[in-house]
């Protein structure tokens, strides 16, 4: 598992292969990428939601949940929160399609 990025969930040799392939991403893939790389500093420290269509948990792994979040207005997020060793990791998104 790739300790920077724990949510993208690849093994070592996936991103070697990854690396070696260098195949160009879309732009779209470019966006999502930087998303995730700047996500431990977008983390909030309190998460309030309001008029909430709908709440969906599933846990992922022994040691990861993935929760959506949909509001009556369109939005969606995601709050992806894992346990590695003694650290409890949370990354929260803004999903909504533009």
């Amino acid at each position: 598992m790739n300790d920077d990025m724990p949510w993208v969930n690849l093994t070592q040799e996936e991103i070697e292969q990854l690396r070696k392939q260098k195949q160009e991403l879309t732009q779209y893939g470019k966006e999502k990428i930087r998303q995730l790389m700047n996500r431990s500093t977008e983390n909030p420290d309190e998460i309030v939601l309001e008029d909430v269509k709908m709440f969906h948990l599933e846990s992922m792994t022994e040691n990861a949940l993935w929760i959506g979040c949909y509001t009556q207005d369109g939005k969606i997020y995601h709050l992806n929160i894992s346990a590695v060793g003694d650290k409890l990791r949370y990354y929260w998104s803004d999903e909504t399609c533009d």
